[in-house]
């Protein structure tokens, strides 16, 4: 399970998600692929199943800088209204792919839960 925090009303830090290389053969066409792909990221929460988030769309992808290997973020903005409610939340992005790369969807994480706590 992945935990992230962050404190009621705030919109810092970013959520940051990290896309791993699964050691497929086009991972080294991802980031082009992702480009052109709609990126949306849902929270839910816990107790209760209501939606707080569903499918923003602020999102953006950014490559790691401290590396020359090929991985990338996925980020979430949060708005202020994303962080009024205090409560334990599971997360999810959702990456819907153009049909040039073949289309599809893909959720992320793929392995483990991410945990969002709003303090």
């Amino acid at each position: 399970m992945q935990e992230f925090y962050i404190n009621k009303d705030a919109t810092l830090p970013f959520l940051k998600m990290e896309l791993i290389n699964d050691g497929r053969d086009d991972f080294d066409n991802f980031y082009q692929m992702i480009q052109n792909a709609v990126i949306t990221f849902t929270m839910t929460h816990v107790d209760t199943g209501v939606i707080k988030i569903s499918n923003s769309n602020n999102v953006f992808v950014s490559p790691k800088e401290d590396t020359c290997n090929d991985e990338y973020f996925i980020y979430y903005k949060w708005d202020v209204r994303d962080t009024k409610l205090k409560g334990k939340f599971s997360g999810k992005f959702t990456i819907k792919f153009d049909e040039y790369f073949g289309g599809g969807s893909l959720i992320v994480p793929i392995q483990e839960e991410l945990i969002i706590y709003i303090q």
